[in-house]
């Protein structure tokens, strides 16, 4: 999976955050923000929530699509200084190597370079920390309880004084370190899980030439924290079930890039925080890979070929130079689904007609992502 020559992409991680939430009840206003209710049917089922931030209008990649918290990677989150900040709380060089996994498939992205004083391991929890506070208000903890699989959000004293903070981390992000230093308190690295690992297609056109090889971790907490949105990079926000998140987007009340709808997919598997949680802890060990979705056209639509698949190459052209493209399929999308032995892929018949299918075993030790339909038909919930 080695690629010679310059990275031609930006590295980025994004964080799956789950809080837990009586199943079925409804939340303040304060924690959704520009958008319907979810459907009652639906939210009962799951006792969580997870957080969807909506990018801006003016944003230059994916404007207006519903997200997880997440950005690229900063040089301040690779400073030697989080060493001595974990330190003189008592996690030493150790501890946080014991964070680093070995022996098992790594994603492209965490390769080191040469002058980075901090493992990839570490740095890119820090970033997707760092994002998701600076997106959300949300900065998570290491647990006073001391638990490794559930985070803890840090509760500020005032508004002024999480929107302050928000300010300067976001103008400088060398400032994460400082505020953690202020608070008297360290990242919850610990809690923070790997998950998947996506890299942006290589024919999007329609977003520019802006690639990302984007890690996505889950981390959950035992209730839904303080929100703030910072009305620029984020317009609106969002603490709902997996499932009425899908049914939205189904219903074309608002967007999710195809990665958004393959890992909520995937959290349809689980209506209890502590299955995920769980899972989540076991899974992360088994290491990841990069994920680079090859788009091929079929007489009614796209595929987005996923590795596993049948259709997927041997060897993908990550960077995109290679002179030899994937052709279109010659027959429609019901017709390469039933000639393909092992499915992994998205179905597009539109933007917003994006239908997971997975036949096979899964990678890492990982789950299938449910698709929408067979979820709906397991439940039997009539008005969707």
């Amino acid at each position: 999976m080695a690629m010679a020559g310059k990275k031609i992409w930006r590295d980025a991680a994004t964080l799956i955050l789950t809080a837990k939430a009586p199943a079925g009840k409804s939340l303040p206003s304060s924690f959704t923000s520009g958008e319907t209710a979810a459907p009652t049917e639906c939210s009962s089922l799951f006792d969580y929530k997870v957080l969807m931030l909506k990018r801006s209008s003016k944003s230059k990649f994916m404007p207006n699509a519903y997200v997880f918290p997440g950005g690229v990677t900063s040089g301040a989150d690779f400073a030697s200084g989080w060493k001595d900040h974990f330190l003189h709380h008592g996690y030493n060089e150790d501890d946080l190597e014991a964070l680093v996994l070995k022996d098992v498939d790594r994603p492209m992205l965490m390769k080191a370079e040469l002058d980075e004083s901090i493992s990839r391991d570490i740095a890119l929890r820090l970033a997707a920390i760092r994002e998701t506070f600076e997106e959300s208000g949300v900065l998570l903890i290491k647990s006073s309880s001391g638990s490794s699989s559930q985070s803890e959000a840090f509760s500020f004293s005032s508004s002024s004084s999480l929107s302050s903070w928000r300010k300067q981390v976001h103008s400088s992000p060398d400032q994460l370190l400082s505020l953690y230093r202020e608070v008297g308190a360290v990242p919850d690295l610990w809690a923070v899980k790997e998950w998947s690992d996506w890299l942006t297609p290589t024919d999007l056109n329609d977003q520019g030439k802006r690639r990302f090889d984007t890690i996505f971790y889950t981390a959950c907490l035992d209730s839904i924290p303080t929100t703030m949105l910072d009305q620029a990079e984020v317009t609106a926000v969002q603490w709902t079930d997996p499932a009425s998140l899908l049914h939205k987007f189904y219903e074309r009340q608002f967007w999710l890039a195809p990665p958004q709808v393959y890992e909520l997919s995937r959290l349809l598997n689980f209506r209890d925080q502590q299955d995920l949680a769980q899972f989540s802890a076991i899974r992360h060990q088994a290491g990841l890979t990069t994920w680079l979705p090859v788009r091929m056209e079929c007489d009614d639509g796209m595929l987005s070929i996923l590795p596993g698949d049948s259709l997927y190459p041997d060897s993908p052209d990550y960077a995109g130079t290679s002179a030899k493209k994937p052709g279109p399929y010659p027959g429609t999308l019901d017709e390469s689904r039933a000639a393909s032995e092992q499915l992994n892929r998205l179905e597009f018949r539109d933007t917003y007609d994006c239908v997971t299918r997975v036949k096979g075993d899964s990678q890492h030790g990982h789950v299938s992502p449910v698709s929408f339909q067979e979820f709906q038909e397991g439940q039997k919930i009539s008005h969707f």
